[in-house]
């Protein structure tokens, strides 16, 4: 699969009839220009972009190159039949604030592609993510990272702090399809919940709630005008808001 340009960014994120699974209606985030707010603030020093990591790899990784990040370490995954690079685009000035930002593509292609959906190969995504982090010049362990996913790439979010807790310390889940519980979850110092204004937001709301009962940080945000799938108008706003909640409300691991 060839890379996608940042030109394709219009197309990349809505679902493709030849997929053999239901799709997720998703919007295009924006991504050509800082929002506002990170204009303001004058956080990127030098001009920040989403790329593949290796062009020729298959499935791609895409990381964030340029500015002057934070030392955080962030992973997004996407949703069934959705593609990387345009989640990534859509808050990459906010993501550049705090750290680096890691989107795999996933690895079961939806039709004749460029869209994807994830497997249940845990084990190989954890490879991948620590690989992008060690080619961007981390030296191991690779640990502290927050993983993020929307809709199915939410499910393998949880999954992966589940089975990697040494390495996945924070969580942001966003329309997932299911309840997330607690269990194996008590090492988070952070979760966050998160359902567009016009998606199905009950599920993410009693997630927050169970978590917070078994004593974990967690609460359940709305994203503006958002249906399912998409990030809303404003999305570096949005995650923006998010990323400070997650980095400076968190409990320290226990």
């Amino acid at each position: 699969m060839r890379p996608v340009s940042s030109s394709c960014i219009a197309v990349v994120l809505v679902a493709q009839t030849a997929c053999q699974v239901t799709p997720e209606p998703r919007d295009a985030p924006s991504s050509s220009a800082p929002a506002p707010a990170a204009q303001a603030r004058g956080v990127v020093s030098q001009p920040v972009h989403i790329e593949a990591l290796d062009p020729s790899a298959v499935p791609a990784t895409y990381v964030l190159r340029g500015g002057s990040p934070g030392k955080q370490r962030m992973v997004f995954l996407h949703g069934m039949c959705g593609h990387a690079m345009g989640y990534a685009q859509s808050f990459q000035f906010s993501a550049a604030r705090h750290g680096r930002i890691v989107a795999p593509q996933a690895d079961i292609v939806c039709g004749k592609g460029p869209w994807a959906k994830w497997s249940n190969d845990l084990a190989a995504l954890d490879e991948r993510i620590q690989s992008a982090f060690i080619a961007l010049g981390d030296q191991p362990p690779i640990d502290d990272i927050l993983v993020m996913g929307y809709s199915q790439g939410a499910t393998r979010a949880v999954d992966l702090a589940r089975k990697y807790p040494d390495r996945y310390s924070r969580l942001i889940s966003i329309g997932a399809p299911g309840v997330t519980k607690p269990q194996g979850l008590s090492h988070l110092k952070a979760a966050l919940m998160m359902a567009g204004e016009r998606d199905r937001q009950d599920q993410m709301k009693t997630s927050a709630r169970l978590l917070s009962a078994k004593g974990i940080r967690s609460e359940f945000r709305e994203i503006p005008k958002a249906t399912h799938g998409s990030m809303g108008p404003h999305p570096e706003l949005t995650m923006s808001a998010a990323l400070d909640w997650v980095y400076t409300s968190a409990t320290p691991a226990r």
